[in-house]
Protein backbone atom coordinates (compact mmCIF):
# COMPACT_ATOMS: atom_id res chain seq x y z
CA UNK A 1 0.00 0.00 0.00
CA UNK A 2 2.91 2.38 0.73
CA UNK A 3 4.29 2.04 -2.78
CA UNK A 4 0.95 2.89 -4.37
CA UNK A 5 0.66 6.09 -2.34
CA UNK A 6 4.24 7.10 -3.19
CA UNK A 7 3.69 6.47 -6.88
CA UNK A 8 0.40 8.39 -6.83
CA UNK A 9 2.04 11.30 -5.00
CA UNK A 10 4.93 11.45 -7.49
CA UNK A 11 2.56 11.27 -10.44
CA UNK A 12 0.52 14.10 -8.91
CA UNK A 13 3.64 16.28 -8.50
CA UNK A 14 4.68 15.66 -12.13
CA UNK A 15 1.17 16.42 -13.37
CA UNK A 16 0.99 19.68 -11.37
CA UNK A 17 4.40 20.82 -12.68
CA UNK A 18 3.16 20.29 -16.25
CA UNK A 19 -0.16 22.06 -15.66
CA UNK A 20 1.14 25.23 -13.97
CA UNK A 21 1.70 27.78 -16.74
CA UNK A 22 5.24 28.93 -17.27
CA UNK A 23 3.95 32.51 -17.59
CA UNK A 24 3.85 32.78 -13.81
CA UNK A 25 7.63 32.84 -13.49
CA UNK A 26 9.53 36.15 -13.20
CA UNK A 27 11.09 35.59 -16.62
CA UNK A 28 7.71 36.18 -18.24
CA UNK A 29 6.39 38.74 -15.76
CA UNK A 30 7.23 41.62 -18.10
CA UNK A 31 6.80 40.71 -21.77
CA UNK A 32 8.17 43.19 -24.34
CA UNK A 33 4.64 44.53 -24.90
CA UNK A 34 4.80 46.04 -21.40
CA UNK A 35 7.51 48.43 -22.58
CA UNK A 36 5.63 50.98 -24.64
CA UNK A 37 7.37 53.01 -27.33
CA UNK A 38 5.56 56.02 -28.78
CA UNK A 39 7.22 57.93 -31.60
CA UNK A 40 5.74 61.30 -32.55
CA UNK A 41 6.47 63.40 -35.60
CA UNK A 42 7.04 66.98 -34.37
CA UNK A 43 8.21 68.83 -37.48
CA UNK A 44 9.71 68.25 -40.91
CA UNK A 45 12.56 66.02 -39.72
CA UNK A 46 12.16 66.09 -35.94
CA UNK A 47 10.87 63.21 -33.86
CA UNK A 48 10.07 62.72 -30.18
CA UNK A 49 10.22 59.24 -28.67
CA UNK A 50 8.81 58.20 -25.29
CA UNK A 51 9.57 54.83 -23.72
CA UNK A 52 7.55 53.73 -20.70
CA UNK A 53 7.57 50.59 -18.58
CA UNK A 54 3.96 49.57 -17.82
CA UNK A 55 5.04 46.38 -16.04
CA UNK A 56 4.77 46.05 -12.27
CA UNK A 57 8.44 45.06 -12.14
CA UNK A 58 11.43 47.31 -12.69
CA UNK A 59 13.24 46.87 -15.99
CA UNK A 60 16.80 47.98 -16.67
CA UNK A 61 19.53 47.59 -19.25
CA UNK A 62 16.91 48.20 -21.95
CA UNK A 63 18.23 47.75 -25.48
CA UNK A 64 16.15 48.85 -28.42
CA UNK A 65 16.38 47.85 -32.05
CA UNK A 66 17.08 51.12 -33.84
CA UNK A 67 17.94 50.57 -37.51
CA UNK A 68 19.57 53.57 -39.21
CA UNK A 69 19.94 55.38 -35.88
CA UNK A 70 23.57 56.18 -36.67
CA UNK A 71 22.23 58.75 -39.19
CA UNK A 72 20.03 60.51 -36.61
CA UNK A 73 21.16 63.61 -34.76
CA UNK A 74 20.36 63.56 -31.04
CA UNK A 75 20.52 66.75 -28.99
CA UNK A 76 23.36 67.03 -26.49
CA UNK A 77 20.98 66.86 -23.51
CA UNK A 78 19.32 63.66 -24.83
CA UNK A 79 22.54 61.79 -25.62
CA UNK A 80 22.55 60.37 -22.08
CA UNK A 81 19.07 58.94 -22.67
CA UNK A 82 19.70 57.08 -25.92
CA UNK A 83 22.96 55.92 -27.48
CA UNK A 84 23.86 53.64 -30.34
CA UNK A 85 25.71 50.43 -29.50
CA UNK A 86 28.47 50.52 -32.10
CA UNK A 87 26.90 50.01 -35.55
CA UNK A 88 24.85 47.03 -34.44
CA UNK A 89 21.44 48.56 -35.13
CA UNK A 90 20.81 48.52 -31.37
CA UNK A 91 20.58 51.37 -28.87
CA UNK A 92 20.97 51.54 -25.11
CA UNK A 93 18.27 53.44 -23.23
CA UNK A 94 19.12 55.62 -20.23
CA UNK A 95 22.72 54.29 -20.05
CA UNK A 96 21.30 50.93 -18.97
CA UNK A 97 19.61 52.45 -15.91
CA UNK A 98 16.17 51.59 -14.59
CA UNK A 99 12.96 52.27 -16.42
CA UNK A 100 10.18 52.67 -13.88
CA UNK A 101 7.37 55.17 -13.41
CA UNK A 102 7.58 58.14 -15.77
CA UNK A 103 8.42 57.69 -19.43
CA UNK A 104 11.90 58.46 -20.69
CA UNK A 105 11.65 60.85 -23.63
CA UNK A 106 14.22 61.98 -26.14
CA UNK A 107 14.21 63.77 -29.46
CA UNK A 108 16.18 63.33 -32.65
CA UNK A 109 16.42 64.82 -36.11
CA UNK A 110 16.57 62.74 -39.28
CA UNK A 111 14.68 59.97 -41.00
CA UNK A 112 12.21 58.06 -38.85
CA UNK A 113 13.77 55.24 -36.86
CA UNK A 114 11.51 52.25 -36.15
CA UNK A 115 12.37 51.64 -32.50
CA UNK A 116 11.43 48.27 -31.00
CA UNK A 117 12.29 46.49 -27.76
CA UNK A 118 15.19 44.07 -28.14
CA UNK A 119 16.45 42.94 -24.73
CA UNK A 120 16.16 44.03 -21.09
CA UNK A 121 16.64 42.79 -17.56
CA UNK A 122 13.90 42.47 -14.93
CA UNK A 123 13.93 43.06 -11.18
CA UNK A 124 10.78 41.88 -9.41
CA UNK A 125 10.26 41.88 -5.68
Amino acid sequence: MGRGITCTFLCFIVLISLVIPKGLSDDHACPPEKIEIVETYTSRTDWKVSVKNTCTCTVYNVQLLCPKFEFAVVSKKDQSLISAIDKSGKCLLNKGGVLVGEAISFAYTGERVDFAVDTYSIACS
